[in-house]
């Protein structure tokens, strides 16, 4: 499956590269999830990770875990430069980046975006200040919180996930059945199954087309 680009993909492209290969990156990699089996890595490192990361959306999560594997960081508890400082840490230079969509009431071309980033635990230390540094990154979310915002994504793009007697994803009605015993009791094993069922929504007829990117450092 290979990205493809429009005249006007390629222009906004040529004024910001840097943002056009991340959203490129970020793309293939969801293509390549979409594809994947439940038990996949993407699985193991988001319910490993803190609640902070856990609720971003399945975009911005792979985003991030994109630019971690490049900089051979685990992802785990991500926050802003405000945020750490908050928690009694300082960041490095080098965040990670979210693009998240940023449009004006009532515009109808394409969608802008903007830039905005995030470190990771690894990426801070600990501040010179009154306020104690976190020693550590937060623990792992709830699995059942993870469920939950995949399936409120899933809902805005008209899907359905319910319990049944069987798992059962179906993309032509826009309908995912869930076995009962692991809707009940297995909330781990349903982020495994709605992951890559997410992912496929997200790149299913789309290109890795990046509206207009503004920077944005706030906190």
């Amino acid at each position: 499956m290979s990205p493809r680009t429009s005249p006007a993909a390629r222009d906004r492209a040529r004024r910001h590269p840097q943002a056009r290969l991340l959203a490129d990156r970020t793309w293939l990699a969801l293509a390549a999830l979409a594809e994947s089996d439940p038990a996949n890595v993407v699985a193991d490192e988001l319910l490993a990770a803190a609640p902070s990361v856990q609720k971003l959306s399945l975009h911005n999560q792979v985003t991030l875990l994109v630019q971690a594997g490049e900089q051979q960081i685990l992802l785990r508890d991500v926050d802003t430069e405000a945020g750490w400082a908050r928690r009694g840490r300082v960041t490095t230079p080098q965040g990670l980046r979210v693009v998240r969509p940023h449009d004006k009431p009532g515009w109808r071309g394409p969608s802008e975006f903007r830039v905005s980033y995030r470190w990771d635990f690894a990426q801070t230390k600990p501040a010179d200040g009154d306020i104690p540094p976190q020693a550590t990154p937060a623990p792992a979310g709830d699995p059942a919180d993870l469920a939950g915002n995949l399936i409120d994504q899933l809902g805005n793009h008209a899907y359905r996930v319910t319990p049944a007697t069987t798992t059962v994803i179906d993309h032509h009605t826009c309908q995912i059945s869930i076995a009962e015993t692991i809707w009940h009791d297995d909330p781990a094993t349903v982020v495994r199954v709605l992951i890559p069922a997410l992912a496929h929504v997200l790149v299913s007829g789309s290109e890795p087309e990046l509206g207009a990117v503004g920077d944005h450092r706030a906190g």
